[in-house]
C-alpha cells in the first residue's frame, strides 16, 4: 500500500507543476500586447536618412552634397550656375523625401542654410505644422567653414 501512496503523490506532483505552468501560460497569453509599430522606428531615422540622402548619387551621377556644396560656392563646376545647382539640389532633395517619408506618411521638415549666406533652398516640409512631438533631429554638415548645415527633423 505505501508503495501505490507514493506513486499517487508522484502523479499529483506532477499534475500541480502541469497546471500552474499552464497558468503561467494563459497569462501571458491574455496581457495586452503592447503596439509592435514603435519598436520598428528606429530613434536615430533623422541622422540615418539625412547621412544616406547626401552621400546618394543623382540622375546626374554627382553627390548630393556636392551639389549643395556648388549652390552656396562660387565653383561653377556641376550646374553651371549657382540657381541651378540650388534648383537641382532643391528638387533631388524634395523627391527623396516624398518617396520615402512622405509615402509613409510622416511629417518632416528639412532646412539647408549656411552661416552668413543667404537663405538659396527654401525649407522642404510636409504636414509639419500639424506636429506635436518629433525625434531627434539629423544634422549634416558640409564644409568648409563656415559649413553648410542641413536638418532633418521628423514627426513621430
Amino acid at each position: 500500500m505505501r508503495k501505490a501512496q507514493t506513486e499517487i503523490m508522484g502523479i499529483v506532483v506532477i499534475v500541480i507543476i502541469l497546471v500552474i505552468g499552464m497558468f503561467f501560460m494563459i497569462g501571458q497569453r491574455l496581457k495586452p500586447r503592447e503596439s509592435s509599430k514603435g519598436s520598428f522606428i528606429d530613434p536615430k531615422l533623422a541622422q540615418s536618412f539625412l547621412n544616406s540622402l547626401m552621400n546618394t548619387k543623382t540622375a546626374q551621377n554627382v553627390i548630393v552634397s556636392d551639389i549643395l556644396k556648388d549652390c552656396y560656392s562660387n565653383r561653377r563646376d556641376l550646374c553651371g550656375n549657382k540657381k541651378d545647382c540650388c534648383l537641382y539640389a532643391e528638387e533631388t532633395m524634395r523627391t527623396a523625401l516624398e518617396f520615402t517619408l512622405g509615402s509613409q506618411d510622416r511629417a518632416y521638415r528639412l532646412t539647408v542654410s549656411k552661416k552668413g549666406s543667404a537663405e538659396l533652398i527654401p525649407e522642404i516640409s510636409k504636414n509639419w505644422e500639424a506636429c506635436q512631438e518629433n525625434e531627434q533631429p539629423g544634422f549634416y554638415y558640409i564644409p568648409p567653414p563656415p559649413p553648410i548645415v542641413v536638418k532633418l527633423e521628423i514627426c513621430k
